[in-house]
């Protein structure tokens, strides 16, 4: 998928904006207000008292060591409710674009954000008629002009007249300048591509634009990108006089770049277009000073019609030893502009097309090491990529856009799937690249038997606020977007972990939650998280600090169901051959005995003359491994998991060889080396069964992913993940052919499920826990861990079926249907009875999760619940729409429509949802999009 191929016209339909996404107007405006104010209740209040000291006690330490606070809970940023999406591929920086035209949101150096809207940063449109005069002129944008922006810039766009379609990771803008002759179309394209590792690691993004003249005479358009110095840190001082900007042409493309430093950091702004035939650098660019000749850039489109280098300018040469390298001009400035003109006659139509790239290839945390950013990879690590990248992020989009076709296509003309769920699992991908993400190089530091040697390390925070990497009780909601679209990259995380598992630190800190001392990192359990970007991440890990987390009940079982999800897709990915009977999930998930892992003979038959009946089931080797020159298996999920899993009759087709398109991991040996670790985990956990029935208790403090919410003895939800990772270990001993472990977790599993079964359900749904006062609260979350069994494959049923149906019911009958008539999803917890309500026992008690949600809506689907599952989760999708949360997307929402945590990890998982409508299509009959048939559209 790394071929290159030009850039050029690769069909008009891709300006053409898709039917499906984020659709709004420019002046569009959200019916539904939403903002970050959480109130706690009295009785909360109380309880919260003593951590709250402590947290104030924290957060001023901070303060005066001039630090972040991990969490922000005395300057919480409530959503912007302005973006679209963000552009940057994915461990590279990000920047923001509100869906009105600005630049916006800067997350350059890994996992700190700049919520700054930079004026100067902008595409300008002129429009030229016959006589070379300009008519129309105005920077394409219709938010409201900022008050530091260019005096002589006008906002001219009139924003009824213009629409915005989303479809991470593309955007379409359509502008109807009809009254001066032109519609004009901007595309917005970066590689975010699954299974693509090296054109998704690059800091760019393409943009074009085309222009058709609908009048009857001729017109020229002329579009200029402007860039500024981006402010690295909070109310720091533009450097003018001390940036590089310099010129520059390659075979096919010309651009300006601009050096600055970011948090110290070396950072090259490159923007760059295709040039025309006959066209040098010399032509249509300037560079200028954003304080002092803004007004000249201005006046010099309206006059030319395009730029030209000002001559009031000054340029101090600087000699330059190497006489091979281009002499640098210093300049003045601080800003630098490109213009590319588009001449129309009468009915023409044609493009412009111009590429932003950010070139800061070093990160340098507090120990000095350097780490080299993925993308280093391919471009070199000296900071002057930038040229290179633009030349070949322009020779190659129009490959980008037809993987991404390729990708999406089979998605959006899925009938199964409802109209807004395409558009929400395309969008909510923004948080894969925006998420602070980081991925380094490291191929020197692992041998090639270690996926890190070739994929690297990978990071994403928690949440925007809560800036914590790969927080793991999260990521284990979120991973369902990692394992289907960049599985490498949930091995490489996994792989992470698993070195992780086994350290000890005797170095202490105090919880806040109770002030009581404990260990950074006990032997044998999972820690929250790997770090801190403002400290040092991958190395200082377990940066959240509010509770031990070495007694946190659900992140071990969280490991290992993970392992064994990821398991059951790798063999997926790399199924090795071609046919589409044999590709799809229903068919790797037909398992034979004796050739559960031998897909290849299977698929050719070969399997019904050769399988014996008394081999022991998973034990069978896997297919043989390709040639060294070819990756082993074919990998490629565009076939496999994105289309219809309904498996046809036996037709005598022939059995075709794919090429391979990318590797994945080899399934067997990920399960092999973490087989010791999740076995290791799971003997661990033994030690919470505090009285020998085979099911672990809750401690009576937060001590899982409901970290302000109290579980006490055993629990639905912990020990649901407990029963689900003892069959998943079970499993693994099956499958890896260890009988002594196999009989060992064989008995420990008949022990759990019943200990679950006898002391949670109560007939009607599993109880929250085993505390009287929780007899009647319905947790919406209750059936994690079944919901990870069925995604990884489980036919048989470690809970009973009737029992996941009833409790599904009861939440869709309570938490969904219970609470704002299912048009906000599932709130946590709901006290069932006559007088029903939400459980405010604690602040996530009476919280929907978007997450969580999502996930429920996964596990009902697998149930056969189409249409509960589509109500619950379409629900709140399209509350989140009407608040204008896109791209920022909430860990919570309260009743009365306030947000919590904006941009969080845990909404991934409505990748979940796709996955189990590939294992369980939905009926024939229609089903309802996204709202109840009885719900009326009003406000919250």
């Amino acid at each position: 998928m790394d071929s290159e191929t030009t850039g050029d016209q690769i069909g008009a339909d891709m300006d053409e904006p898709p039917k499906f996404g984020l659709k709004l107007m420019l002046n569009h405006e959200f019916p539904l207000k939403s903002k970050q104010l959480i109130i706690p209740r009295p009785k909360q209040i109380f309880e919260m008292m003593p951590l709250s000291a402590r947290y104030f006690k924290y957060y001023l330490a901070k303060k005066i060591q001039k630090r972040r606070p991990i969490m922000d809970y005395v300057h919480m940023i409530s959503a912007q409710r302005m973006y679209g999406c963000p552009i940057g591929g994915i461990g590279g920086g990000t920047i923001g674009r509100g869906f009105k035209g600005e630049f916006c949101r800067f997350q350059l150096y890994p996992g700190l954000y700049e919520y700054v809207t930079v004026p100067e940063c902008q595409f300008i449109v002129n429009i030229r008629d016959a006589n070379k005069e300009t008519i129309f002129q105005s920077v394409l944008s219709t938010y409201n002009k900022p008050k530091k922006a260019p005096q002589s810039w006008e906002w001219n766009i009139n924003g009824s007249d213009c629409e915005y379609t989303a479809l991470y990771p593309r955007a379409w803008t359509t502008y109807d300048l009809t009254k001066y002759g032109i519609k004009l179309v901007c595309r917005q394209i970066t590689p975010v591509i699954p299974h693509n590792y090296k054109d998704s690691s690059l800091p760019c993004a393409v943009f074009v634009f085309t222009a058709k003249n609908v009048s009857n005479e001729h017109r020229d358009v002329s579009i200029t990108f402007t860039w500024t110095e981006v402010l690295g840190e909070p109310n720091k001082k533009k450097n003018i006089g001390k940036l590089d900007l310099e010129r520059y042409a390659e075979e096919l493309t010309c651009g300006v770049t601009l050096e600055q430093k970011i948090a110290d950091q070396p950072c090259t702004f490159t923007i760059a277009k295709k040039k025309h035939e006959n066209e040098t650098i010399h032509e249509a660019y300037c560079l200028w000073n954003s304080a002092k000749t803004s007004g000249y850039v201005w006046e010099c489109l309206k006059k030319h019609g395009k730029l030209e280098p000002d001559p009031n300018q000054s340029a101090k040469v600087t000699e330059n030893k190497n006489e091979k390298e281009k002499s640098k001009k210093i300049y003045k400035n601080d800003s630098i502009a490109l213009s590319s003109t588009i001449s129309l006659d009468p009915g023409g139509c044609s493009s412009t097309e111009f590429c932003l790239v950010w070139d800061m290839p070093i990160i340098k945390y507090k120990d000095s090491k350097i780490h080299k950013r993925y993308y280093t990879k391919y471009f070199g690590s000296d900071g002057i990529a930038g040229a290179s990248i633009a030349a070949y992020a322009l020779r190659n989009y129009g490959n980008w856009e037809k993987q991404l076709a390729e990708w999406q296509d089979p998605i959006l003309n899925n009938s199964n799937i409802p109209d807004w769920l395409k558009s929400a699992l395309m969008n909510e991908l923004y948080f894969i690249a925006d998420g602070g993400t980081i991925w380094f190089d490291v191929s020197d530091e692992f041998p090639e038997t270690d996926p890190r040697h070739e994929f690297g390390v990978f990071g994403y925070l928690e949440g925007h606020e809560y800036r914590m990497y790969n927080t793991y009780d999260v990521h284990f909601y979120a991973s369902f977007a990692l394992a289907q679209l960049w599985p490498n990259l949930q091995v490489v995380l996994q792989y992470m972990y698993r070195d992780s598992i086994a350290l000890e630190s005797t170095k202490l800190r105090q919880s806040l939650y109770d002030g009581k001392s404990c260990k950074f990192k006990v032997k044998d359990t999972v820690p929250h998280d790997l770090g801190d970007p403002d400290g040092l991440p991958f190395t200082q890990i377990n940066a959240y600090n509010i509770h031990d987390v070495s007694e946190w009940r659900d992140l071990n079982l969280k490991f290992i169901l993970q392992a064994m999800r990821d398991y059951r897709l790798l063999r997926a990915h790399s199924a090795p051959f071609g046919n589409e009977r044999y590709r799809s999930m229903a068919f790797i998930d037909d398992v034979r005995a004796g050739t559960e892992d031998d897909l290849y003979s299977r698929a050719t038959g070969q399997a019904d003359a050769d399988c014996s009946p008394d081999r022991s089931p998973d034990q069978s080797p896997e297919p043989s491994p390709a040639p060294p020159d070819r990756p082993n298996g074919v990998a490629d999920i565009l076939d496999l998991l994105y289309r219809s899993s309904e498996v046809v009759e036996e037709c005598g087709e022939r059995i075709e060889t794919r090429e391979p398109a990318v590797a994945v991991w080899d399934s067997r040996q990920y399960l092999t080396e973490l087989y010791p670790a999740c076995a290791a985990l799971l003997r661990r956990g033994v030690e919470w069964d505090r009285d020998g029935d085979g099911l672990i208790e809750n401690g009576g403090f937060p001590d899982q992913t409901y970290d302000a919410w109290v579980m006490t003895g055993p629990s639905a939800y912990c020990g649901g993940l407990w029963v689900a990772a003892v069959s998943a270990v079970h499993q693994m001993a099956r499958i890896l052919g260890l009988e002594e472990d196999e009989r060992e977790f064989s008995k420990m599993l008949e022990q759990a499920r019943s200990s679950f079964e006898n002391k949670l359900w109560n007939g009607t749904f599993y109880r929250f826990d085993t505390k009287p006062s929780n007899r009647d609260v319905v947790m919406a979350d209750q059936l994690a861990g079944h919901w990870f069994l069925r995604s990884s494959g489980w036919t048989d049923h470690v809970f009973p079926e009737e029992n996941v149906k009833k409790a599904l019911h009861t939440i869709y009958e309570n938490n969904v249907m219970r609470f704002l008539n299912g048009r906000m999803g599932a709130v946590n917890g709901f006290v069932r009875g006559t007088r029903g309500h939400v459980d405010t026992t604690a602040l996530q008690s009476e919280e929907v999760w978007t997450g969580v949600t999502y996930g429920l809506a996964a596990v009902m689907i697998y149930e056969g619940m189409h249409e509960q599952a589509f109500v619950t989760a379409g629900g709140l999708y399209n509350t989140l729409m009407k608040m204008g949360l896109a791209f920022e997307t909430p860990e919570a929402l309260y009743e009365n429509g306030n947000h919590r945590s904006v941009a969080y990890m845990r909404p991934l998982a409505i990748w979940s949802m796709y996955q189990a409508i590939l294992a369980r299509p939905c009926p024939p009959a229609p089903v309802n999009n996204g709202q109840p048939h009885h719900a009326k559209e009003n406000n919250l």
